[in-house]
């Protein structure tokens, strides 16, 4: 932290100034041997006097952010060839950074200030030092605390500015006109143009919160965990943090302990335009009674199924093996009451225990609007006790199952006129599971091809019971069953050799 002591420099006669070298190969400083440095120097000393006396500065504390002892204050770099850098060093470089003893400083132009002071008149000279003793002094106040400290007290301050606490207080409205804006089941809700006026609305009334990010509203006193850029406005006391992930700039004003956002909102405005939106969408739904009770009666159907969960899941898990055998979807068209569990299962309809339909539709979900149209007929499948029903069908695909499993001669793959059978296939499978990632392709030819090279040998690959199980193939045709069985979705190419797929390990 601080200036490395082993390249400051400082000369009585400009006790509140320290030279320092810049640049990589710069590194240390001789002598101030020109006219023109020592009579610039002298002018900068000067100035820092006459401002420490005009506007009684207490400059005590940036010595100890500089690691400096005596009386100076202002850092004044020198270029190798023993001339000043014409432009002042920026606070920003020496705060929470280390900086190497080996050579002079980095010659960066976001740590240099962009006036040129050695053209500047007596006047300028002493408005412009006195803005950077200004920024020394805030940033000498700053560096007090770690980063961390201050990134949580700007965290802190966020989760406190109105429009957050709003957020906060009305989150579960919020985020279920956000749901239902883009719920499906808008779509079916009558009087389209009032929906449309409503949509219309959620975009203004929604403003003051998506201009928030996600990432800093999951917490009530944290915010998000990207890298966050830090500037720092000494005039305003004020420290800019930008998070470039979220895309999110705020200013946090120190002395006030408060955040601003790059646009500001009327809260009590946001407040009322919330409730609003709320009741505008209750009446609404107030005016759709059909479909509140079509929801009702869903639930109302998959709880009645749920007495036959058990049966039913096996049913589904029983018709998900025959498709594995099949290679391709079976129409659960041919099972109503399954397929009619199969969406009720991933179909989430709460009792209404809010006065709120704004807040009851928006925990609803549905596998498909379409379900409310098959409404009518479900209710007439559905028989008072389900479970015999379920039980039947499910002897009928565990039937099913049986015959479509795969018997020990039926042909699973044919290569050139050579066919492998379920029992050959097993085998080769058996031989990827235990020996296909560790070996290349080329090698597991060999072995099924009972070629005993030395290099099987020296394995003792030859020794295994896949050896020669192919010996009748040529070598290309075994690579070639290879390149179907990966096609077909029995092995998965690896970096080194192949594995066996999750399919092929279900269905073996």
């Amino acid at each position: 932290m601080g200036l490395p002591n082993r390249i400051a420099y400082q000369d009585q006669r400009y006790p509140y100034i320290v030279l320092v070298p810049i640049g990589k190969k710069n590194k240390h400083i001789r002598s101030i041997g020109h006219k023109f440095e020592r009579g610039l120097l002298s002018r900068l000393n000067d100035a820092i006097v006459d401002l420490i006396n005009d506007k009684a500065l207490d400059i005590t504390s940036i010595r100890p952010f500089l690691g400096l002892s005596g009386n100076a204050v202002l850092p004044v770099s020198f270029e190798k060839e023993e001339t000043i850098h014409p432009h002042l060093l920026r606070p920003e470089l020496f705060l929470w950074r280390s900086l190497p003893e080996g050579h002079g400083l980095p010659l960066k132009e976001k740590f240099l200030y962009s006036t040129d002071f050695t053209q500047l008149s007596s006047e300028q000279l002493y408005d412009h030092v006195g803005e950077v003793l200004e920024d020394y002094l805030f940033l000498s106040y700053i560096s007090e605390h770690d980063q961390e400290y201050w990134l949580s007290r700007i965290a802190a301050a966020f989760h406190n500015h109105p429009i957050v606490q709003l957020f906060h207080e009305k989150r579960p409205v919020i985020d279920a006109v956000e749901v239902m804006n883009q719920s499906s089941l808008i779509s079916v809700l009558n009087y389209p143009e009032d929906i449309s006026y409503w949509r219309h609305r959620v975009e203004i009334v929604m403003r003051p919160f998506r201009s928030l990010p996600e990432e800093w509203l999951k917490g009530k006193h944290s915010s998000c965990t990207h890298n966050k850029t830090l500037e720092f406005d000494a005039t305003h006391r004020c420290i800019c943090c930008y998070c470039e992930t979220c895309d999110f700039n705020l200013y946090y004003y120190v002395d006030e302990d408060q955040v601003t956002f790059d646009e500001e909102f009327d809260v009590e405005r946001a407040c009322k335009r919330v409730g609003t939106i709320e009741k505008q969408f209750n009446e609404i739904a107030a005016q759709n009674e059909r479909l509140l009770e079509q929801l009702d009666q869903l639930r109302s159907l998959k709880k009645q199924l749920s007495v036959a969960r058990k049966t039913l899941d096996e049913s589904l898990e029983v018709i998900h093996q025959i498709e594995r055998y099949q290679r391709k979807e079976e129409n659960l068209k041919s099972y109503p009451l399954l397929d009619m569990y199969d969406k009720l299962s991933r179909t989430h309809i709460p009792e209404q225990k809010v006065d709120s339909e704004l807040l009851w539709l928006a925990c609803v979900q549905m596998d498909n609007v379409k379900m409310l149209k098959e409404l009518r007929e479900w209710k007439k499948i559905v028989p008072e006790h389900v479970y015999p029903m379920t039980s039947h069908v499910l002897e009928q695909l565990k039937n099913k199952l049986e015959d479509v499993r795969y018997e020990e001669n039926d042909i699973i793959i044919t290569v050139k006129g050579r066919q492998l059978n379920y029992s050959e296939t097993q085998q080769v499978l058996d031989l990827i599971y235990y020996y296909g990632t560790d070996y290349p392709a080329h090698t597991l030819v060999q072995v099924l091809a009972g070629k005993a090279t030395n290099k099987l040998r020296s394995l003792k690959l030859h020794e295994t019971r896949w050896f020669g199980l192919l010996s009748n193939w040529p070598e290309k045709h075994i690579q070639k069953l290879f390149n179907q069985l990966e096609k077909q979705g029995w092995l998965m190419k690896q970096q080194k050799g192949y594995s066996v797929s999750d399919y092929a390990e279900e269905v073996m």
